[in-house]
């Protein structure tokens, strides 16, 4: 059974905490192992499903029937979860996910551990990093559970599967074709763009990031169009920015980069280059020089919310 396929069975999924503040976390994503403590309760009872024996276990150690019963509940969640159970936890702002053995086994000091199949992933099928903020926080809150285990949601437990398996809502594909369709349209406006206009554009998206610009933009300063400090950052930036431009140019301005060394980071804007991009980037050897195109240009844009304002300039 392929790993897609193996999501279409899922009917429960279960989250762990890995330890006391995720103490086991590490060794458990290491060794690709479950792991809980509870090392005071007798393995061959949870095996037996004893529950009653385990949770007057609880009890005889000091907890109130209330706790020894949420207790008793979580370790049988943790004895019985079969093959198609889907686990995940948190770790380092991204969410872990694995399918387990069914084997309960203990070691040494007889906390019981389950052993992972295969192992812990914090990747979507596709190979994207399954990061905490980039989650709805339906899924996410079951970080805040004191206990050891708790199951998740069915709604959550979808949506769960969906971003692992990179699924997407029609509402969400249709969100998306209307933005690719917005960003195309914005690169033909953006390439009939003025000099100066273009020269605006470029510094109020810079300045939407945080940069802060030191001097005037464009007109008669010699060689660099916009030089730029970050204020959290302390960098330093130089951006040149140009409608029409060829190789040749591009190479002389990186030749002029390359002696200004009191700059972090180089910026070689273009809306009508000749040639394709590949070319530029061809010839780009600084690792600190980024090529920005037409189609980069509109990205920002949109994300600093400047698209009536290039409206305005080509109407």
């Amino acid at each position: 059974m392929g790993i897609k396929e193996k999501f279409n069975k899922i009917e429960k999924a279960l989250y762990i905490k890995l330890g006391r503040g995720g103490e086991f976390v590490k060794e458990c994503i290491e060794n690709n192992i479950l792991k809980i403590g509870f090392n005071n309760i007798d393995h061959d009872l949870c095996l037996q499903n004893e529950w009653e024996k385990v949770r007057d276990s609880f009890i005889k150690y000091g907890h109130s029937k209330g706790v020894a019963t949420n207790f008793t509940n979580q370790v049988k969640k943790f004895y019985q979860a079969d093959k198609n159970v889907l686990w995940i936890t948190f770790h380092n702002q991204r969410l872990y996910w694995c399918f387990s053995e069914n084997k309960v086994s203990t070691q040494e000091d007889n906390s019981k551990i389950r052993n992972v199949i295969g192992e812990w992933s914090c990747k979507d099928l596709e190979e994207g990093i399954l990061l905490s903020n980039n989650l709805g926080g339906h899924l996410t809150r079951t970080q805040g559970f004191q206990g050891t285990i708790c199951p998740i949601a069915e709604e959550a437990k979808n949506y769960l599967i969906k971003k692992i398996k990179v699924e997407q809502s029609n509402s969400i594909k249709e969100v998306e074709e209307s933005l690719g369709t917005l960003k195309d349209k914005l690169i033909l406006l953006i390439e009939t763009l003025h000099q100066n206009d273009l020269e605006i554009l470029v510094d109020l998206i810079f300045r939407g990031g945080g940069w802060q610009r030191v001097g005037a933009v464009g007109g008669v300063q010699e060689d660099i169009d916009l030089f730029l400090f970050h204020p959290i950052t302390g960098e330093t930036a130089v951006v040149q920015i140009k409608c029409d431009t060829n190789l040749n140019e591009f190479i002389e301005y990186k030749n002029i980069f390359t002696e200004m060394p009191d700059y972090d980071r180089f910026f070689y804007v273009m809306s009508n280059p000749q040639g394709s991009p590949e070319q530029y980037m061809a010839k780009n050897d600084m690792d600190n020089l980024n090529l920005y195109f037409s189609d980069k240009i509109a990205e920002l844009a949109i994300n600093a919310g400047l698209i009536d304002w290039i409206l305005k300039k080509v109407e």
